[in-house]
């Protein structure tokens, strides 16, 4: 005689079945990794060649620096970009006309960013827009040994508050005159 198993143990059984593959299934799916290569490569970080820098020097950019005599000549970037705005080379042009009527003079560039972006991100940003003026500086016949560069990130707003228009005037290389 053939003993029937009982219906509700057979059921149990299937349902049990049911949810042990049904875990398996979404088990090996969250654990996916992303295969090599496959992953969205990071930006390219912008580059620029730049001539060397000349030695720091005996100088203290906080108190050896005067920005009076050329304090029109703010040069403005967009966000997050040291490429110089055409609306900005006059600017240059004109602090490389008076560094040629001060031919003993030495200047500093620095540069600084809004305060958007990680410390360390707007510190290398900075440098890359001290170094554009720079170069555009050399580019017009200014001796490289006589422009030195600094980055301020985010250190030294200008503008305190938070709007666009704010941030637009952090985004700067300022240039002063070293005294010593």
């Amino acid at each position: 005689m053939k003993k029937k198993s009982h219906p509700l143990k057979l059921n149990a059984l299937r349902i049990l079945l049911f949810f042990s593959f049904t875990f398996i299934v979404i088990s090996s799916l969250g654990c996916a990794k992303h295969p090599k290569g496959k992953e969205k490569p990071a930006p390219e970080e912008e580059t620029l060649e730049s001539s060397p820098l000349p030695s720091r020097g005996e100088f203290n950019p906080d108190f050896d620096v005067d920005y009076s005599p050329l304090k029109e000549e703010i040069i403005y970037f967009a966000f997050d970009s040291a490429a110089i705005p055409g609306s900005e080379r006059g600017k240059i042009e004109k602090i490389a006309d008076w560094m040629n009527q001060h031919p003993q003079t030495s200047i500093l560039l620095a540069g600084h960013c809004d305060e958007r972006g990680t410390e360390e991100y707007n510190r290398g940003l900075g440098e890359r827009r001290a170094i554009a003026v720079r170069e555009y500086l050399v580019g017009l016949g200014i001796s490289p040994e006589k422009i030195h560069t600094i980055s301020y990130g985010k250190d030294r707003p200008i503008a305190i508050g938070h709007t666009e228009a704010d941030y637009a005037r952090n985004r700067r290389v300022e240039t002063g005159v070293i005294r010593k």
